[in-house]
């Protein structure tokens, strides 16, 4: 069996989304794996390690707008081209545009069968555009079957389906659980950020509004009341840096939080080592959406770290409260910073959840596992294909 995986969102550019779709097609089995994705910096080297072809084709489209709809035609046209040449059985949607167009077209005019993601942030977003929940809506309709990352996707396509439920499928996101050593702590790394004898708070994460780094920052005043010696340490960059940077100044907190800038994926097992406590209080935002599954929670209780999120998006799958760690309200930097001084000031509770968090992960996210999953799902549609031919006549 052959599978076409389009993407717009592929490594080696970031993003969680990214890394899911790597890592299903990476531990793919059941046959071959085409991924048609865009061009993004180092992805020369980047395609040459990989253990599947990709091919690439002009530069991403992230942010869809009607006027766009011309650069489909060119993206369809490849798309056939290439799924004629390699056999491709069943095509994988990654994206709504181009992605989930192309595969309803797809079905329409070649009758092949399409499987279509879902990830929690898209829904708050589709909203503000006057055609796309029409458009998403016979997108899903179509669709063979609808992968989504996590509950709160799931709820979201079931509310806006109406019908087609035995359609959906959840598969979370799986942890490469093997790159975190949880008895490890990165010594030098603590040494050379000058963070020796603190108690570090990590966020890592794209400095935008969704991922609540500014909410932290406001909390930190009570934190420091109680927890002298603790600082709020950021990995990521992003538009918003030089706005928390005025707001750690403006609350008197400068001293206590530390921006790294971009960290490289290779760089956060020793990241994750180092700090006592990971948090990020994700909220839902009318531009961003909300965050999806969050696989940073995950990776931190790999890294047998405490984590706390905020109650929004689909971090409900990725945290077990009161277990692995906290969900806190999103604004309510009382209860932040609360949850985090508790944890910060009970070492035998910091180190019981981060103990839960390894086990609970090494349980339940493997990769492999999960791309069993879409092993299983390509097979149902395939014999569901059949099955439909014969009682029709075909072949």
């Amino acid at each position: 069996m052959k599978m076409l995986f389009l993407t717009e969102r592929f490594p080696p550019s970031e993003g969680g989304s990214r890394v899911y779709y790597y890592n299903l097609c990476a531990n793919y089995r059941d046959g071959e794996v085409v991924v048609l994705t865009k061009h993004v910096d180092g992805c020369a080297e980047f395609d040459r390690h990989a253990p599947f072809k990709i091919l690439r084709r002009g530069k991403p489209i992230l942010n869809w707008k009607i006027k766009q709809l011309p650069k489909l035609l060119p993206q369809f046209a490849w798309t056939v081209a290439v799924m004629l040449k390699e056999r491709v059985d069943v095509v994988h949607c990654g994206d709504f545009f181009p992605g989930g167009i192309i595969g309803l077209l797809v079905k329409k005019l070649l009758r092949k069968p399409y499987v279509y993601y879902v990830h929690g942030e898209g829904y708050s977003w589709f909203n503000q555009f006057r055609f796309q929940p029409k458009i998403r809506r016979m997108i899903l309709r179509n669709a063979d079957r609808i992968v989504a990352a996590c509950s709160y996707a799931e709820e979201g396509v079931r509310r806006d389906l109406n019908g087609y439920h035995d359609r959906i499928v959840r598969i979370n996101p799986g942890v490469d659980y093997g790159r975190f050593d949880p008895g490890w702590k990165d010594e030098a790394l603590l040494k050379e950020l000058g963070l020796e004898n603190k108690k570090v708070i990590l966020t890592v994460g794209r400095l935008v509004d969704r991922k609540g780094q500014d909410t932290v920052i406001k909390s930190m005043p009570r934190i420091l009341a109680e927890v002298p010696d603790a600082i709020y340490v950021i990995g990521g960059r992003g538009l918003h840096e030089e706005k928390l940077r005025s707001l750690a100044a403006e609350m008197k907190v400068e001293h206590a939080v530390k921006f790294l800038g971009f960290m490289p994926n290779d760089r956060l097992p020793a990241l994750y080592s180092i700090c006592d406590l990971f948090v990020m209080v994700n909220r839902d935002t009318t531009e961003q959406g909300p965050e999806g599954f969050g696989m940073v929670f995950t990776e931190a209780s790999a890294a047998g770290k405490p984590v706390i999120g905020g109650k929004s998006g689909g971090n409900i799958d990725s945290i077990v409260d009161g277990f692995t760690g906290y969900r806190v309200d999103p604004l309510d930097t009382g209860e932040i910073a609360s949850k985090i001084t508790t944890v910060l000031r009970d070492d035998v509770l910091r180190r019981n959840l981060g103990r839960n968090g390894r086990e609970w992960v090494v349980q339940n996210f493997n990769w492999r596992e999960k791309a069993q999953q879409i092993e299983t799902l390509n097979r149902d549609i395939l014999n569901t294909a059949g099955r439909v031919r014969h009682a029709m006549g075909g072949d």
